[in-house]
């Protein structure tokens, strides 16, 4: 009888067909928070306003957030330290609050190096508080982690969109300038010049610039100069690369990884300007093709110049897509985040954009293809709109829920200690000190936020209510500021009111009751 080498196949428990779906039938309450970047517990002060929201943390069934800055212990941290280390009572009161898993992938993940990372980590662990997004490797760090809850086993991935610093028109130009005739000069500084004739479209444009050096032009995060441009042409690149030097080697060793998605920026340029770039890189000007990629920038035709597209590194994001659906699979919640900052215009400054771009919406919703039951994004550090789609919440931006910058201890990117007191003029504190450095961050939009609170029912999305919060729109002292609390009636009204507008785009339905958002959930 001769013998079969085909392996046989055995056979299949799973039901393929309901594996990406929500698993929980009996009710299940998530709540989802923003950045969390804080300095100082609050979780039991005796303030009604502030207990208003962190009940609502304790009593769901489990609650997500960004944790951004590092938790260190203070008595044996020596590592290198930024400007907002927080010390480890910090993670007890995240624990307090009822915060349960937390994504550690974001900008500020390394800024205390291995040392800094490692500690946060103990930090989560000591209290109970699963972390995700960060870990010894890229495939480590993009894999789901689970907790087991009493209704069912949830998991939870976060991810960080990362990029070159395009998010303002100038950049950070380290690379060598690009040397131009006096003629693509010109035609260069026109481009940069249409671009800031933009600004006035948007409520918080970029700043102007500096003059220019004789010779030279910063546009689209490189510096073009022509041969003989001034010294003040070399010391503007000199200067920004000593102080990023400078600003990465205060880190100390960095060997983790985030689970991050890497972008290609495209900047939108007229056919016109498109022919003037061809040129000006020594690339065939009959070329009709509508994208160029020269001087390590990606440009695309499009009908104004200023405007941003992006396009994710296909393996980053089949591979993000594949631990999504690995997760869903291995659990019966799933919830997907992401911190991103990626603005839509170059005129537009950095983080104040209220809407997605296009990248967003494409991750968002192939997560939701491929089995999450929740998603959020935070990073911008104001707020976006939420859509329903296929039955499940995406929310684009719900802005930093804490942000007591106001109270960072000192700016010391030196890492070498805190300067002595000047010890002419006026006593001068942290307080003042951070206020001037953080003003661009002092925005009323900036002192708002969202608490998020999805119900499911027999497996199904029921009903999703958008919590307003208050970091300081409101006058308050100083030792408050960045310190969510529930709002009056009138500034929650205000903040929702925006974040409908902000929804209208996908056709989101928001009603507003008693101060609290209540997302419309289509009929399947």
């Amino acid at each position: 009888m001769p013998i079969s080498l085909t392996p046989r196949q055995p056979p299949s428990f799973r039901d393929k067909e309901s594996e990406l779906q929500m698993r929980i039938k009996e009710p299940f309450n998530v709540v989802a928070v923003g950045d969390i970047i804080q300095m100082m517990p609050f979780s039991n002060r005796n303030d009604s306003n502030i207990q208003a929201l962190v009940q609502l943390m304790q009593n769901s069934d489990i609650t997500f957030a960004n944790n951004e800055n590092t938790i260190v212990d203070r008595l044996t941290f020596r590592g290198p330290i930024a400007h907002m280390e927080a010390d480890k009572h910090v993670a007890d009161d995240w624990k307090n609050m009822g915060i349960d898993m937390v994504t550690k992938a974001n900008n500020h993940t390394f800024d205390c190096g291995d040392a800094g990372l490692i500690q946060n980590f103990e930090q989560l662990r000591r209290v109970g508080i699963e972390y995700v997004g960060t870990d010894y490797n890229t495939a480590e760090a993009r894999l789901a982690r689970f907790k087991t809850t009493p209704k069912g086993i949830v998991g939870f991935i976060g991810a960080y969109a990362e990029t070159e610093d395009h998010s303002q028109l100038f950049g950070i130009p380290m690379k060598d300038p690009i040397v131009v005739t006096s003629v693509q000069l010109a035609q260069l500084k026109a481009m940069r010049d249409s671009i800031l004739a933009r600004r006035a479209e948007v409520k918080t444009p970029i700043g102007m610039p500096n003059a220019d050096p004789e010779g030279s032009v910063l546009v689209f995060g490189r510096q073009f100069r022509i041969q003989n441009a001034s010294a003040d042409a070399d010391e503007e690149i000199n200067s920004i690369k000593r102080r990023l030097k400078h600003h990465l080697e205060s880190k100390g060793e960095i060997t983790y990884k985030n689970n991050s998605v890497r972008l290609n920026v495209y900047h939108s340029v007229t056919s016109e300007q498109m022919q003037q770039l061809r040129s000006i890189a020594s690339v065939d000007t009959n070329d009709s093709s509508e994208t160029l990629d020269a001087f390590d920038v990606h440009f695309r035709v499009g009908s104004k110049i200023g405007e941003y597209s992006y396009v994710m590194e296909p393996q980053d994001f089949r591979d993000i897509l594949r631990e999504v659906r690995t997760g869903k699979q291995f659990s019966d919640f799933l919830s997907v985040t992401i911190h991103w900052h990626q603005n839509r215009f170059s005129f537009q400054h950095y983080s104040f954009d209220h809407y997605p771009a296009d990248y967003q919406i494409k991750f968002a919703r192939e997560v939701i293809d491929n089995g999450a039951d929740f998603f959020f994004g935070h990073g911008v550090h104001t707020l976006k709109g939420v859509e329903i789609y296929k039955g499940k919440p995406i929310f684009y931006g719900i802005s930093n829920f804490v942000f007591q910058n106001s109270q960072f201890r000192s700016w010391r990117d030196d890492a070498v200690g805190r300067a002595p007191a000047t010890l002419e003029g006026p006593t001068v504190g942290d307080g003042e000190t951070n206020e001037m450095r953080w003003a661009w961050l002092d925005e009323a939009e900036n002192r708002e936020a969202l608490l998020i609170s999805a119900d499911y029912a027999d497996g199904k999305l029921s009903r999703v209510l958008v919590y307003p919060a208050d970091l300081g729109k409101t006058h308050r002292n100083g030792s408050m500021v960045g310190t969510p609390a529930k709002p009056t009636l009138e500034v929650a009204n205000e903040i929702l009111s925006r974040f409908c507008e902000y929804s209208e785009p996908f056709g989101t339905k928001i009603t507003i009751e008693d101060g609290v958002g209540v997302v419309h959930i289509p009929l399947e």
